[in-house]
Parts: C-alpha cells; sequence; structure tokens
C-alpha cells in the first residue's frame, strides 16, 4: 500500500502531496459552490415553476444516490487517483453540455433534470475516491485536523459563493456552469501533479467479487451500534437543515429577492463555520467527540424553529450564523472518529453505505420544499423540515454510544474497550 507522506510530516503543511490534494479539491469546491448555488435558480429562471425546481432536485439528488454505492466498490477496486482525475474530467463535460444547451435556449425541465442526474451521478462514481484516499497520505494523529482544514476550506468557498455565484448569475445563465467546469479543470491539473499511487489493497491481496466486498461493508456498518445510532442522526438531520435552508432560498427567490442579495446569507452561514473550523482542531483535542456530535444538533434544532419567524433577512442572516458555527466541529470530530475506525482498504464501500443511508432521504428536501410553498407556504413548510431536525436530536441524545465517545487521543483505546476496533 502506497503511503507517500513520511512518518517524518508531522504537521498538514510538511507533507507536499496532501497539499497537492488540498488544492483539487478547493478548486473542485469552488466550482461546485457557485454551480450548485446557482442552479436552482436557473432552474427557476428557465421554467418559471416553484415546483418544477424541486422536482429537478429531486432527480439531481436521484443521481447521487443511484452512484453513491457503485462509486464505494469503485474506490475499493481501483487505483484512486485515476478515479479522481476522471471525476474532473466527467465533470468538465457535463458542465460543457449544460453551456451549451442554455446558450442554445433548449433548457427544458426534461433536459435540465437530465444534466443534473447525470452531473451528480458521475460525481458519485468517481468523486469518493478522493476522501477515501485520503488516510493514505495523511498519517492517522492527523486525520482530525486534516477534517478541520476540510471544514474550514469549505466554509471559506461558501462564502464566497453565494455572492459570487448570484454575481456571476446577473451576468449570464452561462457564467456558473462556466465557473464550475473550470473548477473541474483546476482538480484534474492538481491531481495530475500528485506523485503517489493509490491502490485500495494490497498487490498481493486476494481478488474478491463485488457482491462480497458488498456484503462485507454492510455487516460490517450495521453491527456497530454507534454508526446506526449516528445513521439515524445522520438521516433526520441532513433532510431537516437543508430542506429548511433551501425553502428559505426558493421562498426569497420566488418574491423577486436578487440572487446576490439571497447569496449574502450563504455567506453568514459560511462565515460561522469557518470560524468553527479554525477552533476545530483545538476543541477535538480536547472536547469529548460524543459532546461535540451532540450539541452542534441541539443548536441546530433550536434555531431551525425560529428561523420561520425571522422578521427579515438580518435576522435570517443571524441565525444562520449561530447554526453554523458547530457544524465543523461536529464533522471534524465524527469524520475523523469514524475514518480512524475503517480500514483502508474498506474507505470506498464504508463511507458510501454511510452516505447513501445519511443522505438516503435528501432528495425529498427540494420536492417537499418546492411544494410546500406552493401549496401551503412558507411557514408550514418550514416548520415541517425544523420538525424534522428534531426527530434527529432526539435520535443523538436517547443513545448511549455517541454521549460516550471521547476526545481524539482515547480513540483507539475505547475502540478496543468497545470492540470496534480494527486491524489493517
Amino acid at each position: 500500500m502506497n503511503t507517500p507522506a513520511p512518518a517524518a510530516a508531522q504537521t498538514l503543511r510538511a507533507n507536499p502531496e496532501y497539499r497537492r490534494w488540498l488544492v483539487g479539491d478547493l478548486c473542485l469546491d469552488l466550482g461546485t459552490g457557485i454551480g450548485v448555488f446557482a442552479f436552482p435558480l436557473i432552474t427557476l429562471m428557465v421554467t418559471g415553476s416553484l415546483g418544477a425546481t424541486g422536482m429537478v432536485g429531486l432527480v439531481q439528488g436521484l443521481g447521487m444516490l443511484v452512484g453513491m454505492i457503485p462509486g464505494g466498490l469503485l474506490a475499493d477496486l481501483c487505483e484512486r487517483r485515476r478515479l479522481r482525475l476522471l471525476a474532473g474530467m466527467t465533470g468538465m463535460l457535463v458542465q460543457a453540455v449544460l453551456i451549451a444547451v442554455l446558450a442554445a435556449g433548449w433548457g427544458s425541465l426534461m433536459t435540465l433534470a437530465a444534466l443534473a442526474f447525470a452531473d451528480r451521478l458521475r460525481a458519485a462514481l468517481f468523486g469518493s475516491a478522493s476522501n477515501a484516499m485520503l488516510k493514505q497520505i495523511v498519517p492517522p494523529a492527523l486525520l482530525p485536523r486534516a477534517f478541520a482544514v476540510n471544514e474550514g476550506r469549505e466554509a471559506a468557498v461558501e462564502m464566497g459563493s453565494g455572492p459570487l455565484g448570484g454575481a456571476l448569475l446577473g451576468i449570464s445563465l452561462l457564467c456558473p456552469p462556466l465557473t464550475q467546469l473550470l473548477g473541474n479543470l483546476g482538480s484534474v491539473l492538481a491531481t495530475l501533479a500528485m506523485r503517489g499511487s493509490y491502490p485500495p489493497r494490497l498487490e498481493d491481496a486476494p481478488r474478491s467479487r463485488v457482491r462480497d466486498d458488498l456484503r462485507d461493508a454492510v455487516v460490517w456498518t450495521l453491527s456497530q451500534r454507534i454508526r446506526r445510532q449516528l445513521l439515524a442522526v445522520a438521516v433526520a438531520v441532513n433532510l431537516g437543515v437543508n430542506g429548511l435552508l433551501l425553502t428559505v432560498l426558493l421562498d426569497l427567490a420566488s418574491e423577486g429577492v436578487p440572487a446576490e442579495r439571497i447569496g449574502l446569507l450563504n455567506t453568514a452561514l459560511a462565515a460561522s463555520i469557518l470560524l468553527g473550523a479554525i477552533a476545530a482542531p483545538r476543541l477535538v483535542d480536547r472536547v469529548p467527540t460524543g459532546t461535540l456530535a451532540i450539541a452542534p444538533i441541539l443548536l441546530a434544532v433550536a434555531v431551525g424553529a425560529l428561523i420561520p419567524f425571522a422578521p427579515g433577512m438580518i435576522w435570517i442572516a443571524a441565525a444562520y450564523a449561530v447554526m453554523g458555527v458547530g457544524l465543523a466541529p461536529l464533522n471534524a470530530a465524527t469524520q475523523g472518529f469514524f475514518m480512524h475506525l475503517t480500514p483502508v482498504a474498506m474507505q470506498g464501500r464504508i463511507n458510501a453505505l454511510m452516505g447513501l443511508i445519511s443522505l438516503g432521504l435528501m432528495p425529498l428536501a427540494p420536492v417537499l420544499a418546492g411544494w410546500g410553498l406552493e401549496l401551503v407556504g412558507p411557514l408550514p413548510t418550514m416548520l415541517l423540515f425544523a420538525g424534522i431536525t428534531a426527530l434527529g436530536a432526539l435520535a443523538a441524545v436517547r443513545g448511549p454510544d455517541l454521549r460516550r465517545v471521547p476526545v481524539a487521543a482515547q480513540w483507539e483505546s475505547y475502540a478496543r474497550e468497545q470492540g470496534i476496533a480494527t486491524e489493517e
């Protein structure tokens, strides 16, 4: 198994391969952030229907779900750097087709839905390899810090992607997909600069059947009670929070609020996530992981219940800022913990399986938001999503397993005590 990072590299900055990996992900995140923000607004502008926009979002989410498990299996069967190259190149292709469709005036509901499905499908098929190779690049002791850096990077990108996406959309419908195309190009160039090879298994490892690989991943995941608890939490929280944010976006857009102003809400959310990401490395080292996982969810429930009654955009922005501050520590702690437990050879399958389950209901978010706004209005729709988030919080506090997870330095001993440690 190739592990390019030298054992002496005790900081992420001292690891040149990690820096190349990070630059590629940064380019991809920047382009994707702008594209993801703008695409529902592009769909609304082209179709003129909130319901149609929600349907396209549903199809887009289904593309992601369909590709997750095959993508995880690919990441555990194929050299991961090549898969990351394929992710960037196919992303460029899909965005080039979208640009051509919009320029020619062929942006029908069916065409946009097909392109949305294709884009999320190819991202799920090839994109999971990027995170799967992280454990091969970064020493285990630095994984929590690496995830904290990822959270900060994504938050910094999000701060700019909303206003920039809105500004680009004001210039032309073609600008956001063009920016996403360039982001994929940057990812391809950075991946080509990487020096390592990242096979998921040892060269002399026996070949296995896809069916057996998938069965092993399912059995291994569901055998751990703490993973089952976290998955139950994630299903509800992902649907509730994302549905609430999308409802706010579509409601403001339907009322004629300029895209640039709507993008500022994303900036407020991202700024608070960035603040949390700066604090995340120290928090992961000093605060029990269970606390870092549960406290932000409870905060999201409280804020989510208040957003439907916010009197204006300034108050919504303030609520977003409060909600976002705990997300980076939550993700850094939980993702670092579970990646630490997962063998290198199973990273793709386990990540895909957990992603499929935790995001399984998310395609319902856009369709519930679009139909809810048209049928019952913003207040009941937002309260629905706030209630779903509360169900996730209930699952978090009722189970004892998540609460007991200690600080990062004690993960290994805790895993052995609980019988969930694995041999590489």
